[in-house]
């Protein structure tokens, strides 16, 4: 069994469960209060075991789940974006009167993640993509009065079961191919059954590609992503478009760089067309956006198109790439979703990009925020967008792919534009008086989560040495199962 192996897993789902129930608690105060301290407890503690975990690798519960250095990695990724959540959530008119369902929801989704990040079998890493998912659908409507928070969750259920479908339908046709459902051992099957480059095998890789290209918001896949994004609960979507596409790059990584090493001749090139058209199209899609939510959407859209370039490189380089790139991204788009929280609470419109209208000026610290998550999201250096990119444009360079890595440049320079028109309307336009008169004392929580992911982008750059040898021992983990 090896339980103890998996006590970051365990704690996070036990506190879920603990936190649903606790929502029925008499006492009202207690009941919206208390789910959040048991959330924030152990979410802190998840992490505190998974560093403890770190070293040699591990298998638990007859290999059905993989501790190595690469799933205890993403722990931290997707521990990271649960607790700024929490915080963010804080004062949310989503968990005002539903604290320990919405908090308790958050943890198993979270628990799902962890899932994927360690899956030793396709069964585990397809149960975990349903149990993040799943519970996502809820949150997103969990704002039952607003219409858009139905919508969000609806669409979000019916693109993510047909993604799920489809991924499933792959799994399925990999186990035909290959006689085992262990992921250690797909690689060996197919060099030893010669199926390699079968049309069994290709259509199996091909429906997977399509199947965790919905959770990525990959193109085109995508089409869900910006509706759901709009109609969520923003610190929701703040979850979503970083915890859920570091799951999803997860398993990209785990399949095919882990799994299936010996036919990267077969699915690199699948991979850097779904990466080339994603960078294309969210970037030009985000031009044009007066919808700072939607506009990160299609940024976030994009974002998955650098990432998906490092898996595509197929090397210990393009992993440590990605893993690094997961931890400047999740900086970079909490601190963003922050400051929109804080906007949304002031002013009815607070999530359009002409809310922000001289709001550098008025509020210099979360101006200062959204600008340094901007710059860093557009590659400006020394920020840690920057060191990101040019290290998964150089992995790409180093595998023969030089034209991907040229397409991610292009695509970041036409970034530049909507990037840098935020920045612009927030220090360079008068302040609208009727919306100044409306600012709220800046929120503790959220305020907190707002500078801590300032600073972390700032600091991923100069402290970007210790994250790269962490992000190394994780891609060489990843590469040895």
């Amino acid at each position: 069994m090896n339980a103890g192996a998996t006590s970051p897993i365990l704690v996070v789902s036990a506190a879920g469960v603990l936190c649903i129930l606790l929502s029925v608690l008499p006492d009202r105060r207690l009941a919206r209060a208390l789910p959040t301290f048991v959330a924030a407890g152990a979410i802190l503690a998840a992490g505190i075991l998974s560093g403890v975990l770190w070293g040699p690798a591990q298998t638990a519960y007859s290999g059905n789940l993989l501790v190595n250095k690469f799933s205890l990695l993403l722990n931290f990724v997707f521990l990271s974006a649960a607790l700024a959540t929490v915080a963010l959530s804080w004062r949310e008119p989503a968990s005002v009167d539903r604290r320990g369902e919405y908090v308790g929801l958050l943890l198993l989704s979270t628990t799902g993640m962890m899932m994927v990040a360690g899956a030793g079998t396709m069964i585990v890493l397809f149960l975990g993509v349903e149990l993040l998912s799943v519970a996502l659908y809820v949150l997103c409507a969990l704002e039952v009065w607003r219409e858009r928070s139905l919508e969000s969750g609806l669409k979000y259920l019916i693109i993510g079961a047909i993604g799920s479908s489809i991924f499933l339908y792959g799994l399925a046709l990999l186990y035909g191919a290959t006689g085992t459902t262990e992921l250690p051992a797909v690689g060996r099957a197919l060099a030893a059954s010669g199926l390699g480059d079968d049309p069994l095998t290709i259509a199996a890789m091909a429906l997977i590609v399509v199947g965790l290209g919905f959770k990525a918001s990959a193109v085109p896949f995508h089409m869900w992503t910006p509706d759901v994004y709009e109609g969520a609960p923003t610190p929701i979507t703040a979850f979503m478009a970083t915890a859920t596409k570091a799951a999803a790059l997860g398993a990209f990584l785990l399949v095919f760089n882990g799994s299936l090493p010996d036919l990267r001749h077969d699915w690199r090139a699948a991979i850097a067309a779904v990466a080339t058209a994603t960078i294309v199209v969210g970037n030009v899609a985000a031009l044009t956006q007066p919808n700072l939510k939607r506009l990160l959407a299609y940024s976030g859209i994009a974002q998955a198109g650098y990432l998906l370039i490092g898996v595509a490189a197929g090397t210990v380089d393009g992993v440590e790439a990605v893993l690094y790139y997961l931890f400047a991204y999740l900086a970079m788009t909490i601190a963003a979703f922050a400051v929109v929280v804080v906007r949304e609470r002031e002013v009815e419109d607070g999530d359009s990009v002409a809310a922000l209208a001289g709001y550098g000026r008025a509020r210099p610290v979360l101006g200062i925020v959204m600008t340094l998550a901007m710059l860093s999201l557009a590659g400006f250096p020394p920020l840690t967008g920057f060191i990101g990119k040019f290290l998964i444009f150089g992995s790409a360079v180093d595998a023969g792919m030089t034209w991907l890595a040229i397409v991610g440049v292009v695509g970041s320079m036409v970034s530049l534009g909507y990037y840098l028109r935020v920045v612009g309307v927030m220090w360079l336009r008068e302040p609208d008086p009727a919306r100044s008169r409306k600012m709220l004392r800046l929120p503790g929580a959220v305020g907190g989560v707002a500078i801590v992911s300032a600073a972390s982008v700032v600091g991923l750059a100069f402290g970007a040495s210790l994250v790269l040898d962490a992000c190394r021992a994780a891609a060489q983990a990843l590469l040895s199962i």
